[in-house]
């Protein structure tokens, strides 16, 4: 993911193009839907609030204001959309109140924090059962579609995304200790993911 990348994309979308913006979904989604599940509870909100969030983007043409990065902007809207997605719903947790006071604070992320948090990342997707961990890294790691990874490993759509269901609670469970660095950390994560 380049910013030259970013910025072709840019311009697609400042000229009205929808090739612009079937650009940016198809870079941006998978790793939105992501970071949405590791934020929200429930699977079906964190891929809706992700649509909302590109729907807005090209309505409100919101890509006209960028100066940054798309992917960070993105980042940023999920998080910031996934937050106000829990108080709505009353779930308003110490995992929130973490997000919040991060949003809040400029915490930067050492490289020891860094390390540890490498660490966790690897060990929590090592805990994985053989074929939860295989599925998951195929579809977020190697980009794959969810029928790739069904027909790769012969089994239907549905326990593709069961797998990853599972693999996203498993994964939220074994990294709640981090969860206040998941939406700074999302590039992050899948930096990670991709470097294993």
């Amino acid at each position: 993911m380049t910013a030259s990348e970013d910025r072709e994309i840019l311009e697609l979308l400042k000229q009205g193009e929808a090739a612009g913006f079937k650009a940016l979904f198809d870079k941006y989604y998978k790793q939105l839907c992501m970071q949405a599940t590791l934020l929200l509870p429930d699977e079906a909100d964190a891929e809706d609030l992700v649509q909302d969030v590109f729907v807005k983007f090209w309505h409100e043409r919101k890509f006209d204001a960028i100066n940054e990065s798309l992917g960070s902007y993105l980042g940023v809207s999920i998080r910031n959309a996934a937050l106000n997605i829990l108080k709505v719903k009353s779930r308003y947790t110490e995992k929130e109140k973490g997000y919040t006071n991060l949003l809040s604070s400029s915490v930067q992320v050492n490289h020891m924090e860094l390390a540890e948090i490498t660490t966790a990342i690897n060990d929590a997707l090592n805990e994985l059962p053989q074929q939860c961990r295989q599925i998951f890294e195929l579809v977020y790691v190697d980009g794959k579609k969810y029928q790739e990874a069904a027909d790769t490993f012969d089994v239907s759509i549905n326990t593709v995304k069961t797998q990853l269901k599972r693999a996203f609670t498993k994964l939220r469970t074994s990294l709640k200790n981090y969860s206040s660095f998941v939406g700074i950390l999302s590039p992050v994560f899948i930096y990670l993911l991709s470097n294993k």
